[in-house]
């Protein structure tokens, strides 16, 4: 999958002259209730014969805007740029969430994609908007797809069994909660914490991870009963102490193989609260 950032976007001029298919958005995850939007992006670029798309920003503009208030991502990029390309998409345009960004107006934002990447299908969410102060909203997409060209779907929200919205913020709430189950149920699978770039301090057969290196949310302060794959492609299992200031990973006494402060983590499942 090829990766397009914004900067080197601005300054070219239809890159993919066969026109795409695209979607706009944080992605956090990807979830469940992003599932009919990429499916729908990939099927109307199989229809069409064109490239699929996803744009989308190094980190949630969320957190940009909340600040220090913001508990965390569900996911790394690297993790959704994964997701991305197993999915079958062929490129993402990766934004940075900038004050200068934030200043942009909709129809401007659009007006580049258009010159860009030549946009013959977009799908977005029912709810989505863009642009300073919100400015662009589904109505004005009908719109724009009508005067430029190009096919536009707006898609429904998607509902749990249990009658909730499926969104990046109820699975924020569901990991802080440790409710584990529900935010699998949320997502599709199973939620990971990335550590696979964080250094960690190692001593003997402890791992410990600073807070402030995780972008990721994490379940409130306590043990857990977690798994961890390590980067040997091994699953054991371990137990997670959570604190204000620190993560420590230990080895569970049932782990089948040796775990020491050499020992190379790539992500992190949590099974349960202790």
């Amino acid at each position: 999958m090829k990766i397009i950032y914004w900067d080197d976007l601005i300054k070219e001029e239809n890159i993919y002259p066969q026109g795409t298919a695209v979607s706009i958005g944080g992605f956090d995850g990807p979830h469940r209730g992003h599932e009919l939007i990429l499916s729908a992006v990939l099927k109307a670029a199989q229809r069409k014969a064109i490239p699929a798309g996803i744009i989308t920003f190094f980190r949630s503009p969320r957190s940009v805007k909340a600040g220090s208030t913001y508990a965390g991502d569900v996911s790394t990029l690297e993790m959704r740029l994964q997701k991305f390309a197993e999915q079958g998409f062929s490129f993402t345009v990766l934004i940075d969430f900038s004050a200068d960004f934030a200043k942009m107006k909709g129809a401007v934002f659009f007006d580049i994609l258009i010159k860009t990447i030549c946009i013959k299908y977009l799908a977005v969410g029912s709810d989505f908007t863009c642009g300073y102060r919100h400015d662009t909203g589904v109505g004005d997409l009908q719109r724009l797809a009508r005067e430029r060209g190009f096919c536009f779907d707006s898609i429904e929200q998607l509902y749990s069994a249990q009658h909730e919205r499926i969104s990046s913020s109820a699975i924020r709430q569901a990991v802080e909660q440790a409710d584990f189950t529900l935010a699998k149920d949320l997502l599709g699978y199973p939620f990971f914490l990335d550590v696979a770039k964080i250094v960690p301090r190692r001593e003997t057969a402890v791992w410990s991870i600073e807070k402030p290196a995780v972008t990721q949310i994490l379940p409130q302060n306590g043990t857990y009963s977690a798994r961890a794959y390590l980067q040997t492609g091994a699953i054991i299992p371990v137990q997670v102490k959570i604190s204000d200031t620190l993560l420590e990973v230990s080895k569970d006494t049932a782990a089948p193989v040796p775990f020491t402060a050499e020992t190379l983590i790539h992500q992190l499942e949590f099974i349960r609260k202790e």
